[in-house]
């Protein structure tokens, strides 16, 4: 035979099962974000290697075009404009 509950026991039985459900969730979506974080880490880790490589490249080949160093490129006094070709500006 069964007891009838009442309307508070019913009420705090349902809110049990529901806090129960809602910690599964909570342990599913943890795990499910988990595992986007790292896919989305991954890919950007894969970009940015890309990206870097692209890079060497580039610098590779500007260096085999333009026989300069980035240090004689940024020398002021390599670029000097001779005396003798010095124009002054006039009205």
């Amino acid at each position: 035979m069964t007891i009838p509950m009442s309307e508070k026991e019913k009420m705090l039985t349902m809110l049990t099962e529901i806090y129960d459900q809602l910690e599964e969730l909570e342990s599913v979506l943890e795990a499910s974000f988990s595992d986007h974080r790292v896919h989305l880490n991954s890919k950007e880790q894969e970009k940015l290697t890309s990206t870097r490589n692209r890079l060497l490249d580039i610098d590779g080949k500007s260096g085999r075009m333009n026989p300069l160093s980035h240090e004689e490129i940024l020398d002021c006094t390599l670029g000097a404009v001779p005396k003798s070709l010095k124009l002054e500006l006039g009205f």
